[in-house]
């Protein structure tokens, strides 16, 4: 008997008291824990954006001519497609951020958006 009194007691205690805390717990750990991993998280994409598109390579070789021209058509050539590419790769990569950080701002307000959410719904069912 005192075996499943035991077993009782602990579920319970893991019922009410271990999910009652995690379920307060929750909006302190996704305000510190949670946003901080979303924010590196955001830097890390960013970053990985950033290299895979290259931006500051193809900057740092706007002068070199390509594929080895040297004379005066080979770098004219090379500077305005560099350019038109610095271009078209800034503008991917802004606008790649924005919607990252689109997303990262949708993370940081989903709990208010559930909150209001059921409070609305909860409102509507007492009236």
């Amino acid at each position: 008997m005192k075996a499943n009194q035991n077993i009782f007691v602990s579920s319970l205690k893991l019922i009410f008291i271990d999910f009652a805390g995690d379920f307060f717990y929750f909006p302190i750990w996704w305000y510190t824990k949670g946003l901080k991993k979303a924010f590196f998280w955001f830097l890390n994409t960013v970053k990985d954006l950033e290299y895979r598109l290259a931006v500051g390579i193809w900057i740092k070789n706007l002068l070199v001519p390509m594929f080895g021209q040297t004379d005066w058509q080979g770098r004219l050539i090379s500077v305005f497609m560099r350019i038109v590419q610095i271009i078209f790769r800034s503008a991917a990569l802004v606008a790649l951020t924005g919607c990252v950080f689109m997303i990262f701002l949708l993370l940081i307000f989903i709990p208010v958006f559930v909150a209001y959410g059921l409070i609305m719904n909860t409102a509507e069912i007492f009236d």
